[in-house]
């Protein structure tokens, strides 16, 4: 009995590590019912709609102000490619003028200040 206590000790640590560095930057889960994807420590959540996309921004599960960034959006779909840019708009959220259909693969690129730029790929 000691033998099986001393080897699921150490299986519970680092599983509790685990799951403490999954959550450290917030929840994936989508807030505004898009595809979220984490990268650089930031979380991005894209949603598509009609005519256009959003882009949500979160840092560390608060909202991260998108006044300071630059974004563009490549959408590739089978082989035709379309290129936008994003427009802060209020909050966390930034808007592009352009629509991503089904089966297309969408580059964002996200800029701040003298930072280097996170790319963030999403498959729909």
């Amino acid at each position: 009995m000691k033998v099986i206590t001393s080897l699921t000790s150490p299986i519970l640590f680092v599983g509790a590590l685990f799951i403490s560095v999954a959550f450290a930057h917030g929840s994936l889960e989508p807030k505004h019912g898009g595809v979220v994807k984490e990268a650089h420590d930031m979380v991005f959540e894209l949603v598509r709609e009609d005519d256009s996309i959003s882009l949500y921004v979160r840092d560390h599960g608060e909202d991260y102000a998108t006044s300071e960034l630059v974004a563009t959006v490549m959408v590739l779909t089978g082989k035709e490619k379309s290129e936008a840019s994003f427009i802060p708009s209020g909050g966390n959220k930034m808007v592009a003028d352009i629509a991503i259909a089904d089966g297309a693969k969408v580059l964002v690129k996200v800029v701040e200040d003298d930072h280097h730029p996170v790319t963030i790929r999403y498959s729909f």
